[in-house]
């Protein structure tokens, strides 16, 4: 996902320079027809230069004399060309190349005292990119900014609610736990997690705001519905037969992306061979998060021991032991948002 974002970038940042470059001709073409000495002083400075560049190539070392004599011939060229552009009603820097970024001049990068950096228009496109590419539509609207724990009733009832603590308590810890997952994402040892409950009490909503927050971070997440990603398995494994060659990079980002998450799991239609590839997945990435950050976050649901009758048991050990689980419980937001609004 990185490299594919990079390279999308740098073709921006080179169509951006090639309209600049045509905007400029065009205006150019305009002035010239309008102000034909402007169209001599542009020759006359251009020729200027080369007479100067060509001294430096044969050896033919010019004295301060001849530098300053130079350089002020160009400057009234330039003072004589701004003027005229003035006169006839133009911005005297009219004729310059316009970039959308004066800072980098639509390159990408700017020279610091450190060396070369990517500018700050670069790195915002990435992000801009990384939530684009994420599958991700909803960010604008879930994320912690966004959080209400109101919606969450303080009373307690395990019998109604399936657990000990308050719902509000409750949703409070896991909002908590997620914040602390963001910042500790690059910490192998920190483990994975698992959302289950009810439709309608925010596991969704979760999800999204921790992938808000790691996208701002320039962190790559990717979004997967249980049965989309098995669709994507399944749809790069026709295609590689025929082809030995045949890429996909959202198949390879499965396996490699920050954060992957897998939403609905257990709504996919149930087969022998989706559940190896689920726990391929699962083992490949748990390995690679070793040496690079490679999270995971479930949402289902089915809890843990309807997870044991849905799923081959290597699948829920792997789950148990490399996710923190957490059980969200309350009345269906959905449906109290829209009681609110009526």
């Amino acid at each position: 996902m990185n490299r594919d974002i990079h390279r999308i970038i740098i073709n921006e940042y080179e169509s951006r320079q090639q309209a600049a470059s045509h905007r400029q001709l065009l205006k150019k073409e305009e002035v010239y027809k309008k102000i034909p000495r402007i169209e001599e002083i542009d020759n006359q400075i251009h020729l200027t230069g080369i007479k100067y560049n060509k001294a430096i190539l044969l050896g033919i070392q010019p004295s301060d004399r001849a530098i300053s004599e130079l350089l002020d011939k160009i400057d009234c060229l330039k003072r004589e060309k701004r003027q005229l552009l003035l006169d006839f009603s133009y911005p005297e820097n009219y004729l310059e190349l316009e970039f959308q970024c004066k800072q980098c001049k639509d390159t990408g990068f700017v020279e610091t005292s450190t060396g070369t950096e990517k500018c700050s228009c670069y790195r915002q496109q990435y992000i801009n990119h990384l939530f684009k590419q994420s599958n991700i539509k909803v960010l604008d609207a879930e994320n912690f900014s966004t959080f209400n724990e109101g919606y969450y009733p303080d009373e307690v009832n395990e019998k109604k609610f399936g657990i000990r603590i308050s719902p509000r308590q409750n949703i409070i810890k896991i909002r908590e736990r997620s914040q602390a997952f963001i910042e500790n994402i690059d910490n192998p040892q920190d483990k994975n997690l698992f959302f289950s409950g009810p439709t309608g009490v925010g596991k969704t909503f979760m999800v999204n705001c921790i992938a808000s927050e790691l996208l701002k971070k320039g962190r790559t997440v990717l979004y997967q519905t249980a049965q989309s990603l098995f669709k994507v398995i399944n749809d790069y494994r026709l295609s590689a037969l025929k082809d030995n060659e045949f890429e996909d990079t959202v198949y390879s980002d499965i396996f490699n992306v920050e954060l992957l998450i897998i939403d609905d799991l257990g709504t996919e239609s149930p087969t022998a061979t989706r559940y190896a590839e689920l726990l391929n997945i699962l083992n490949t990435r748990q390995e690679n998060n070793l040496s690079v950050p490679c999270k995971t976050i479930i949402a289902s649901n089915l809890g843990i021991n309807l997870l044991n009758e849905y799923y081959d048991e290597r699948i829920v050990s792997r789950i148990i032991g490399g996710f923190d689980l957490f059980r969200f419980a309350g009345n269906d937001i959905r449906m109290l948002k829209k009681t609110i609004q009526a």
